[in-house]
């Protein structure tokens, strides 16, 4: 969390507050200072002098996703965010004004705005990244991540991915949160999935027809524009940059779920770390 759909809320909602906006100065929590100065850079990737120095004076021009990642355009570089768990952005006039006492308490950067404003990140689990890149062909992440899921070719990546030597044994649960196989999806939508096309989350690739990885493929893209129109998923700390939550909560099947729609008992095993919630009885 947050994942595609979490992450593009959080830029159809910051996009049009930080627009032709010049950041003027950078703050951090007392925290971030004494974590970088034992040697661990949290948050921030860059040494907190550098981040700052090429931030201030730069307008951003745009921003966009890139997978699980919002980058701002710059007039000279961009600015590059990771959310990991926890992490949310916030445009106010006041501190005050950020009513989550959970993201209020944990504000570790606050960008001075040149109309006054503070765009403030705050991250309570500080698994989050913030990086300063002159050049975004300089970020392998970018480079290595699947075509958009909405893409033209992006299915056809998928089931090239899919059938190739190296993947073709690895279970599918494991591979949707390969973002070199499938962009942008994460443990909820994973689960979602498998769960409508009554796949088992163990089943190998190679085990599954052609035609069964092109409706999985569908489905998970149906999915995560659905919860895009739904705000994403809250289920613990994601808002929007309004403080608002999401909805996509609501219309989950099996995530989280004691019971599935058919009044089965579901199950929560480990893939790839993650709590993976499925139906024995409706996903063989």
């Amino acid at each position: 969390m947050p994942e595609l759909p979490e992450v593009e809320n959080i830029k159809i909602g910051l996009k049009p507050n930080v627009i032709n906006k010049t950041i003027i100065n950078v703050e951090y929590s007392q925290k971030i200072i004494d974590a970088h100065l034992e040697g661990k850079r949290a948050l921030v990737k860059d040494e907190l002098n550098y981040f700052k120095e090429n931030l201030i004076g730069k307008t951003i021009l745009n921003l966009e996703r890139r997978g699980k990642y919002v980058f701002f355009t710059l007039n000279n570089g961009y600015l590059i965010t990771h959310f990991g768990m926890t992490g949310a952005y916030f445009v106010v006039t006041n501190i005050e004004e950020i009513e989550n006492k959970n993201y209020f308490n944990h504000r570790h950067i606050i960008f001075s705005l040149s109309t006054g404003e503070k765009l403030v990140y705050s991250d309570i689990r500080r698994f989050g990244e913030l990086r300063y890149l002159e050049n975004l062909n300089n970020f392998k992440p970018f480079n290595t991540l699947a075509p958009e899921p909405f893409s033209e070719k992006s299915l056809e990546y998928f089931l090239e991915k899919l059938e190739s030597k190296k993947y073709r044994n690895v279970p599918i649960k494991a591979l949707l949160l390969e973002g070199n196989v499938f962009c942008g999806c994460g443990n909820i939508y994973a689960c979602e999935v498998l769960y409508k096309e009554k796949i088992h989350p163990e089943k190998k690739a190679s085990e599954l027809t052609r035609e069964e990885k092109t409706k999985i493929f569908k489905s998970l893209v149906k999915i995560l524009e659905f919860s895009i129109e739904q705000g994403g998923s809250t289920i613990s700390d994601f808002v929007h940059s309004d403080g608002g939550e999401g909805n996509m909560q609501n219309y989950l099947q099996i995530y989280g779920h004691k019971m599935c729609p058919l009044n089965h008992d579901t199950e929560n095993i480990v893939i790839k770390t993650r709590s993976t919630y499925y139906c024995p009885k409706c996903q063989k």
